[in-house]
């Protein structure tokens, strides 16, 4: 039941804090409840769609490499106790919501993000190219609502930038799925639309991408008003960080697994930290 959740995957919901951060509400007692409401509200619906998912995929996921072992596919929980699960997750999301009180924007973009999310279970994910954005999309509707549950006014920066590394992100894994031959059923039809080099020139441009987007906004005069120039400063981890994901997707081919890099490779953790480290001096100090 535990591994059903996908508990790993909850550290994308962190992207609902990140306005909180950055927005310099980081002190205000009712932005941050509302905040933690809405970062257990996206870890339980995730959770929610993640037993969808795998109950819609359950025949392909046994002939899969990786997916043949989730609770599911294995058969370690049955489809029933998946079904009870997923009722207390949604119930449990729908209590916190009552409670809590969030604006109904954050209410909007989180049906917004289910149906999303949905739409690619039910057959949009065999759509090449589309299927990377859909995925994409998930990480930038996070931000969005997060910016709803606490009344912060989101730039268009951190938009932009969310989502040039959320794709990032998921050509990442889509290179490592087909580096690692993890589809040997040829269940997923958009995979044989793309292949290693295409992907690896997706990479390079994206990552070019996000750091010019970066450093952009370092020298913009919303950043320069609002941080000082030493905020020019935080794009050396930013760019750091870029080249140590692709050192790892590219060259120890453990791009099938993002997720796992965030909480697991001593370097990403250790740039991450200091990236956040300077940017809370440069906020609140």
């Amino acid at each position: 039941m535990a591994r059903l959740l996908r508990l790993r995957q909850w550290v994308k919901n962190g992207f609902v804090l990140a306005p909180l951060f950055f927005g310099v509400e980081l002190l205000n007692r009712q932005a941050l409840s509302h905040a933690a409401a809405a970062f257990a509200i996206f870890c339980l619906v995730s959770s929610a769609i993640y037993i969808f998912n795998d109950w819609r995929d359950i025949e392909a996921d046994r002939a899969h490499v990786e997916k043949r072992r989730r609770p599911l596919a294995s058969g370690a929980v049955s489809l029933g106790g998946a079904a009870v699960l997923f009722a207390v997750l949604v119930g449990l999301a729908a209590v916190i919501g009552a409670l809590a009180g969030l604006p109904t924007g954050f209410y909007a973009t989180l049906g917004v993000y289910v149906l999303v999310n949905v739409a690619y279970s039910l057959g949009l994910k065999q759509v090449s190219l589309l299927e990377l954005f859909l995925v994409a999309s998930g990480f930038v509707l996070r931000v969005i609502a997060g910016g709803y549950a606490t009344k912060i006014q989101l730039s268009p920066w951190i938009l932009i930038a969310t989502a040039m590394v959320a794709l990032l992100l998921t050509v990442g894994k889509r290179r490592g799925d087909i580096a690692e031959k993890n589809d040997v059923a040829h269940s997923r039809r958009s995979l044989s639309q793309y292949n290693v080099a295409y992907l690896d020139l997706v990479l390079a441009a994206l990552t070019g991408g996000t750091l010019v987007v970066y450093l952009l906004y370092c020298v913009s005069d919303s950043a320069v008003q609002r941080f000082g120039p030493s905020v020019l400063l935080t794009s050396l981890p930013v760019g750091m960080g870029l080249l140590r994901y692709l050192q790892l997707v590219l060259v120890k081919n453990k791009g099938a697994a993002p997720t796992d890099l965030v909480v697991q490779d001593p370097g990403l953790i250790t740039i991450v930290a200091i990236f956040i480290a300077m940017f809370g001096i440069l906020i609140y100090f």
